[in-house]
């Protein structure tokens, strides 16, 4: 049969909707629009703390001078949580707002994790309150955690310490505050549109102390009401769950014992119409899309501080995670997880120059899966990936047990007055693939004048096979498959120009090896090979790798002066290369320039009004070149594409502004705020959607337009 080659099409509309992936999550953050009610019934908590605690003074520290420092104890490096619950567009959500911080990239399309200095999302770990967790992003990027007890987070970009285990990418470690002791408790109503919670706080007595927090969308009960005219109905609408709870009591001032317990759930299921586009082009799709994703994690932790001064974390958790999801009418994995792991951190100052830090972490994790996938093998380096293509159908079911282990120590090295060096090490060990890793560490810090530090840092890093796991089992992968390494390197220059205003500016560079790629095409790569002979190749081999580099400038402004606020600037590039084909290409999350400016300004104890601009070079995408016929198929058109990741989309930027009142009455208050969101109604394309069976129509899909949310909260 004769092949017909049309022309790459003309860009013929513009429109503000979504792939439908992603149109599901615009709408969810559409439904923000509406006014979210917090009712909240407190009473203010007693609490006592004497000034003699009791803990003896360590011998050689007896002589030491005290110094009591009574002027701003927070951090100019950091940005405090309750300031980034204030961050324009976040939805009082410090974990959202991430994005405003140096090196944080979401994906234009939307993805639920961040992109971090130039590595995937599933290359960052997250850990709650010192145990790791399933996820930390619902789907529509919000954070599992309620903003009512969320204390802080660290975001370790790049070069962290040798306590962190499994992740090559970056580091999200947030942590909730301790229940309040002594006090009558709290009860938080929380009621939008978008979602409803409960948010229970009590005190048992002067030592022992728990809350409680559940939330649920609502989206579900609404969302096809903002679609309009699509393609697709709903077979399970989006929805999300989660829950936190923290019990807390206190054996004396140095020792407590803390019982907690965190778990979220998302789904989705949708079907597409026969005359759709997504069936025309992707025949496998016909029997829909369906998606779970759910854990529950309980941990107990024993914290103390010996008389000696010796601290110590011991921590046992449970992590239960389940995942299914289904493609078309032949495609249905469903995974089970059970992780079982224990963790501890120590630390003791040895004198005045050594502080010595060590842990031990071990874990036993059960993996259990069936299922059956009928398309070919996916992956960063191929933008066709449709499950028609298939050659095969797997079929297959397992039950493993992999256990693993890690070491660390690190010493906090005073050299001198003005030099602190930080030397670690991380022996990590787990018997699926059978590697053994001794990865050394270094943090240095020089501060070579009153208001100058120059800082450094070096490490070197391994993933786990958790988030792709797929790619690694026995049927659907290739159980010979690596664990993926990257080596950080990071120079830093920071400059305190008075004492609310600090310059910090960041290099670094990260390489990264035995990249996960699927099996190349056969008629590109393998065109000798019988069918029989390609299909016997692995589907997934360590065949790539990357790098990613950049500088980043912060300016930070503590509040003085009725107004704080932060400015970033950073310029990256990442690229990877597929050592199968020899093709370098700029990595999807290439954006060089993102620029972050955020102020806020307190008029008087009653008015404070804030705004963000956030400026980010166009995503990636692959251009369509054209589509021809298929030779089996005169229905279906297979589109020609053209270099990987060649062209960029416009420029992202918008505007969002925010203005918060208080409201004080006898016996109670209330919290107004509104939020204007892409202020200046940019039409932000985020993405192409072609149209009919042969590709012939491109659509721009933009993102929101202008929303106005309105928020309230009563403290009773």
């Amino acid at each position: 049969m004769t092949s017909s080659l049309k022309q790459p099409p003309e860009r013929t509309h513009r429109r503000h909707g979504l792939t439908p992936s992603d149109r599901l999550l615009a709408s969810l953050t559409a439904a923000a629009l509406f006014l979210p009610l917090s009712a909240k019934a407190e009473t203010d908590a007693v609490t006592s703390a004497d000034s003699d605690d009791g803990v003896e003074v360590p011998e050689q520290f007896q002589d030491v001078e005290v110094v009591e420092v009574l002027g701003r104890q927070e951090t100019l490096t950091e940005v405090p949580t309750r300031r980034l619950l204030k961050v324009p567009g976040a939805g009082n959500d410090p974990l959202q707002a991430i994005e405003s911080l140096p090196g944080v990239v979401f994906s234009s399309g939307r993805e639920s994790e961040p992109a971090v200095r130039g590595s995937a999302p599933e290359d960052n770990a997250y850990y709650i309150d010192f145990f790791p967790v399933g996820y930390i992003f619902h789907s529509d990027s919000s954070s599992i955690l309620n903003d009512n007890v969320v204390e802080g987070f660290k975001l370790e970009s790049a070069a962290f310490g040798p306590e962190y285990n499994g992740a090559t990418g970056a580091v999200i470690d947030a942590s909730s505050r301790s229940p309040d002791f002594g006090g009558d408790g709290q009860t938080v109503l929380d009621l939008s549109l978008l979602k409803a919670g409960i948010f229970i706080e009590r005190s048992l007595d002067n030592n022992q102390a728990f809350y409680l927090s559940g939330r649920q969308s609502l989206f579900q009960y609404y969302i096809e009401n903002f679609l309009g005219d699509e393609e697709f109905e709903f077979t399970t609408v989006p929805e999300y769950y989660d829950y936190q709870g923290k019990y807390e009591y206190q054996i004396s001032t140095s020792e407590s014992i803390v019982v907690q317990a965190i778990g979220a759930r998302d789904k989705v299921g949708l079907e597409f119409d026969e005359d759709s586009d997504e069936l025309a082009q992707d025949p496998g799709l016909e029997g829909g899309l369906r998606f779970e994703n759910y854990f529950n994690s309980q941990g107990i932790l024993w914290n103390r501080i010996y008389d000696s001064g010796m601290t110590q974390k011991i921590g046992f958790s449970q992590l239960e995670q389940k995942l299914l999801f289904g493609l078309g009418s032949n495609s249905r994995i469903d995974v089970k997880v059970n992780d079982y792991r224990m963790r501890s951190q120590f630390s003791y100052a040895l004198n005045l120059d050594h502080e010595l830090h060590w842990g031990l972490e071990a874990g036993a994790t059960q993996i259990g899966f069936k299922g059956q996938y009928a398309g070919p093998p996916c992956d960063d380096f191929d933008p066709d990936c449709r499950l028609v293509d298939g050659q095969e159908t797997i079929n297959g079911a397992d039950k493993l047990i992999i256990s693993s282990y890690g070491l660390h120590v690190a010493d906090r090295w005073q050299t001198s007055d003005t030099v602190t060096l930080t030397p670690g090490l991380l022996i990590s060990e787990e018997d699926y693939t059978n590697e053994l890793f001794i990865e050394p560490k270094l943090q240095a810090r020089w501060e070579f004048d009153t208001w100058w530090a120059l800082t450094g840092g070096y490490g070197q890093y391994h993933d786990f096979p958790d988030d792709n796991f797929g790619q690694y089992a026995r049927y659907y992968g290739n159980p010979d498959l690596k664990v993926s390494r990257s080596t950080h390197y990071e120079l830093g220059l920071e400059h305190e120009l008075r004492e609310d205003i600090l310059i910090s500016f960041e290099t670094y560079y990260k390489t990264m090896d035995r990249l996960v790629i699927a099996r190349e095409d056969k008629d590109t790569v393998y065109p000798t090979l019988t069918d029989a002979e390609y299909l016997a190749l692995p589907r997934y081999t360590n065949d790539a790798d990357g790098n990613s580099w950049g500088f980043e400038l912060f300016i930070n402004k503590d509040l003085v002066d009725s107004w704080y606020g932060w400015l970033s600037i950073a310029y990256s590039r990442t690229q990877r290369t597929n050592q199968l084909t020899g093709e370098d290409f700029r990595y999807s999350y290439d954006q060089p320039v993102i620029i972050n400016a955020v102020a806020n300004y307190q008029l008087n104890d009653n008015w404070q009004i804030g705004a963000k601009w956030r400026y980010q070079s166009g995503q990636l995408v692959t251009p369509l070149e054209g589509a021809e016929q298929d030779p089996n198929n005169p229905e279906l058109y297979n589109p020609i594409y053209g270099e990987l990741n060649s062209e960029r989309l416009p420029a992202y930027h918008k505007l969002d502004v925010r203005a918060d009142r208080t409201y004080y009455y006898t016996g109670w208050e209330m919290d107004l705020y509104v939020e204007m969101l892409n202020v200046y109604a940019r039409e932000n394309v985020v993405d192409y959607e072609y149209k009919n069976a042969d590709y012939s129509e491109r659509e721009d899909v933009t993102d929101l337009p202008p929303i106005l949310s309105v928020g309230v909260k009563l403290k009773l």
